[in-house]
C-alpha cells in the first residue's frame, strides 16, 4: 500500500518538475534574447532582424508584407511547370515550389466538384502580385484561374532579402 501511496503523487511530481523547466527555459530565452539585444554586431542578432548601426548593410530589416505568397492551382503538372517557368523567366517571382496531387472539392457552377490538382506556392513581391495575376489568367488552362495571395509578415531574414533581391521592383510605366 505504501508503494500505491507514493504512486499517487507521482502526476504532481512530473507537474512541479515540469513547470520547473518550463520556468528554467523561460529564463534561459529572455537571458538569450536580452544578449542579442545588446550584442547587436554577432551574426545571431541580425538574423533575428535586429538592426547593426555599425554594419554595412543597408537592409538588415524586413518591412512585413513588402513581399507575398501567391498560390494558383493547376490541372497538371505540365501546366504548373510551364506556368512556373514563364513567372521565373518574367522575374515575377523568386521561387515557385509546385505541391502535386491535392485533392480541390470547391462549388462550380451550381454543382460541388472534387478534383486533383497541383499547387503551385510562389515567393514574390508583394507590389508585383497585380503582373503575376495578369500573366497566370493570359496563360493558365483554366477559365478562371486562382490566384490569391498572402503578406509576408516575417521570417528568415537572408532569405526574404533574397526574393528582394531576385524580383525587381514593379516596373514604372511610361505614358
Amino acid at each position: 500500500m505504501q508503494y500505491l501511496g507514493r504512486a499517487s503523487s507521482l502526476p504532481f511530481r512530473w507537474q512541479f518538475t515540469r513547470n520547473l523547466l518550463l520556468v528554467a527555459t523561460a529564463t534561459v530565452a529572455l537571458t538569450s534574447r536580452s544578449a542579442f539585444a545588446t550584442n547587436t554586431s554577432s551574426p545571431s542578432a541580425t538574423s533575428f532582424g535586429i538592426k547593426n548601426p555599425s554594419s554595412k548593410m543597408a537592409d538588415e530589416t524586413y518591412t512585413p508584407g513588402t513581399s507575398s505568397v501567391a498560390f494558383v492551382t493547376t490541372p497538371d503538372k505540365e501546366s504548373a511547370k510551364k506556368l512556373a517557368h514563364g513567372i521565373i523567366e518574367r522575374k515575377l517571382a523568386a521561387c515557385v515550389n509546385i505541391m502535386p496531387q491535392i485533392e480541390s472539392i470547391y462549388m462550380w457552377e451550381g454543382k460541388v466538384n472534387e478534383d486533383n490538382e497541383y499547387l503551385m506556392m510562389i515567393k514574390t513581391r508583394s507590389t508585383r502580385i497585380d503582373e503575376l495575376s495578369k500573366f497566370v489568367r493570359e496563360n493558365h488552362p483554366y477559365s478562371v484561374a486562382e490566384v490569391i495571395s498572402l503578406p509576408i509578415q516575417a521570417g528568415n531574414l537572408p532569405y526574404l532579402n533574397w526574393i528582394t533581391q531576385t524580383v525587381p521592383e514593379k516596373a514604372e510605366s511610361k505614358d
